[in-house]
């Protein structure tokens, strides 16, 4: 394709016609870079590359008028070089301008700057022309534009742009991008002039980011991008196993008012990956019908904000995103965190904020908005403006169960193999899991495993290996295998009754059903010398009484009792189980009123409100004392359960110490082995 077969458009015809005129005006018959430049930055309308040039250079806190001295003078240097080697050529032609102790181009330096190029005074015509570009306008006519040398390096970029972003209709934001894709001396010495990094500018204008904006103008391309851009629906869809959030989030944006929705989760379990997959289905067509063709825009909060230093700046921005979201019906826009919208903009209390900004067009239903947070911020922040949380709907993301990570990751796993070129069998990926359960069980699964997955690709890759195996896993956590070395064979032994004990007390109880249990490790980690994983079971619901919580204490004591079976004397380290056990007894008795003993706790709860202020002094010594029943009755029940299983609790101990980290079907193969022993 050349450039005669693709149309310019109105802007782009308007700019050259200008364009053509200061050529004339300097008596030259071809376009030099410093007019190109000019004609840009001088482009009308907003969405077009004049204002995208001088909307970059004017967040450098430069006036516009002196981004028009600089390129007036560019221009004005440049031509009286030109014109200096002209006469030089032919000294017959220039007329004695004596009397002149100056020339025009030394005048001008030293005089005040021009804000638009000046005529020169009658010249013979100056020739540099090499070639001519040939467009057709915006009405299909032929427009022809001489052109020198230097910009030859521009065409052909433009023949690229073109060519590889499927370009109909040439805006001068096409021209500006092109500009940018050629190191021209004398644009970086203008980007010089008016204090601009050039790199960083040229970094700005990469054809990749500007060129994909999709429906996004220019004045918002800072902080939003096209995720339909990022998807390759001819791929299978890395995100499985979300289809009910998927439906659930299809028919909240199928409503006709209050197409909003808010997705709760914790950190890593998929939140953003929704997003994604409902963008897989429209890229893909096979969304709902009224959603083909749509663009997924997502808005970086912080970024929008950023800069805006002075009263109105921001402001003003938000008016933009306002303006946008009424102007297309076919957007539907993502706002990760989307708590932070709360207060973005107002510098002082009472002045208008985003949130505030989007509520009249959230209840109308032209706009569709997507939000994402966790479960902490939704409850601490969004809930509490009332006005704003009612006009969306929660959509619940929670984490995967261990059994559903494999199907949920298996296509992002191809990818990550052709990623690294390293291939990982299923039994991998399930030890995968489970290493990564014991190691950062605090962090949330699919993203956890996914992100040791790719580390030990990595670790396998350069290793030589083809297949990741256990090592290559493991040595992503060296530093505890080193921890684990150092410590006496008394503290190993310690930490294997302790996590024994908690995995025993919770197995053995029979009333914490809802409760699977994962997977026991005793080697040290960042914050925790061992850990017992569990997971809930949403599908089993234990009866909730009393005898349940007991239960539910006696697994947070469990590791206390074992170690005092184990040495007779308790450590610091069940510090954090204790915490955990006077929690739960004093959620029983202050909140569910099933005290034990004293009458008055057993139907009674405490709101801490301030109609209901919570304690009397008489109430919390009541409360402190049913919470010290409650515990001690878990003691009791934990060692009860120890000790009938003593026989388990030292095999798992010997096993502990020899695997050191043991699945569940290893630990279950233990139970059963143990049990069958005694019959």
């Amino acid at each position: 394709m050349t450039t005669s077969e693709v149309r310019l458009s109105q802007s782009s015809t308007e700019m050259f016609q200008n364009i053509m005129e200061d050529m004339r005006s300097y008596n030259f018959d071809s376009v030099n870079f410093a007019m190109l430049l000019y004609g840009i930055l001088n482009a009308s309308e907003e969405k077009d590359g004049g204002s995208a040039l001088e909307n970059y250079f004017c967040t450098q806190e430069i006036y516009p008028i002196e981004i028009e001295d600089s390129v007036s003078m560019m221009i004005t240097d440049y031509c009286a070089k030109l014109q200096d080697k002209y006469e030089k050529e032919h000294p017959e032609e220039s007329d004695s301008k004596s009397g002149n102790s100056e020339s025009d181009s030394s005048k001008k330096k030293k005089g005040k700057k021009d804000s638009k190029p000046k005529k020169k005074d009658p010249s013979p015509m100056m020739s540099d022309i090499k070639t001519t570009w040939i467009f057709k306008d915006f009405e299909g006519k032929e427009i022809r534009i001489p052109v020198n040398d230097e910009l030859t390096a521009v065409y052909e970029k433009l023949l690229d742009i073109i060519g590889n972003y499927s370009v109909t209709h040439l805006d001068p934001l096409h021209f500006t991008v092109a500009m940018f894709m050629v190191d021209h001396k004398e644009f970086k010495h203008f980007c010089k002039e008016i204090g601009v990094n050039y790199l960083e500018a040229k970094k700005y204008f990469r054809p990749e980011r500007i060129l994909k904006l999709g429906c996004i103008p220019f004045v918002l391309a800072g902080f939003m991008n096209t995720v339909n851009d990022k998807i390759d629906s001819n791929k299978p869809c890395e995100i499985l196993k979300r289809d009910k959030e998927a439906e659930q989030l299809w028919n909240i944006m199928l409503k006709k008012n209050k197409r909003n929705a808010i997705i709760v989760g914790e950190a890593g379990v998929g939140k953003t990956a929704l997003v994604e997959k409902i963008t897989y289905d429209i890229n893909k067509g096979t969304c709902p019908a009224d959603f083909t063709n749509f663009k997924v825009i997502s808005l970086d909060v912080n970024s929008l904000i950023a800069g805006t230093s002075y009263r109105g700046d921001a402001e003003e921005r938000i008016k933009d995103v306002i303006s946008f979201l009424e102007n297309n019906h076919d957007v539907i826009l993502f706002i990760d965190e989307v708590h932070t919208i709360l207060g973005a903009g107002s510098c002082f209390e009472g002045e208008m904020d985003l949130a505030n900004a989007l509520k009249p067009i959230l209840a109308r239903g032209d706009t569709i908005v997507i939000g994402s947070t966790t479960e902490n911020e939704y409850e601490k922040y969004f809930k509490k403006d009332a006005a704003l949380s009612r006009r969306f709907e929660k959509v619940e993301v929670k984490e995967p169960k261990s059994k559903d990570v494999y199907p949920m990751i298996k296509n992002k796993l191809q990818a990550l193999s052709d990623f690294h070129g390293v291939k990982i069998t299923r039994e991998m990926v399930q030890y995968a899991i489970m290493i990564a359960n014991c190691f950062a069980f605090e962090k949330r699964n699919p993203d956890k495993t996914l992100d040791l997955v790719d580390r030990a690709m990595v670790a396998a890759k350069r290793s030589g290996k083809k297949y990741v195996d256990k090592k290559s896993i493991l040595t992503n956590f060296g530093i505890y295998f080193k921890m684990w070395k150092n410590m006496s064979d008394d503290s190993k032994k310690e930490v294997a009754f302790h996590e024994a004990g908690h995995y025993i007390v919770g197995k053995a109880s029979g009333r914490l059903i809802s409760y699977n249990w994962l997977a026991v490790s005793i080697m040290p980690a960042e914050d925790y010398l061992g850990v017992t994983v569990s997971e809930d079971d949403d599908e089993k619901v234990p009866f909730c009484n009393i005898d349940y919580y007991i239960d539910d204490i006696a697994f947070d004591l469990g590791g206390r009792v074992a170690e005092n079976m184990f040495r007779h004397s308790f450590t610091s380290g069940a510090s954090a189980d204790l915490i955990n056990a006077n929690k739960t007894a004093f959620h029983v008795v202050s909140k569910l009123g099933m005290g034990t003993e004293v009458e008055i706790l057993r139907n009674q709860i405490y709101l801490n409100t301030a109609d209901y202020p919570m304690f009397s002094e008489e109430a919390m010594n009541l409360v402190n004392k049913e919470v010290n029943k409650l515990i001690n009755k878990a003691f009791d029940r934990a060692t009860q359960l120890l000790e009938e299983n003593k026989d388990i609790l030292e095999a798992i101990v010997e096993a502990l110490l020899e695997k050191h980290i043991m699945s569940e079907s290893e630990l279950d193969k233990i139970w059963k082995d143990v049990v069958s022993k005694r019959k």
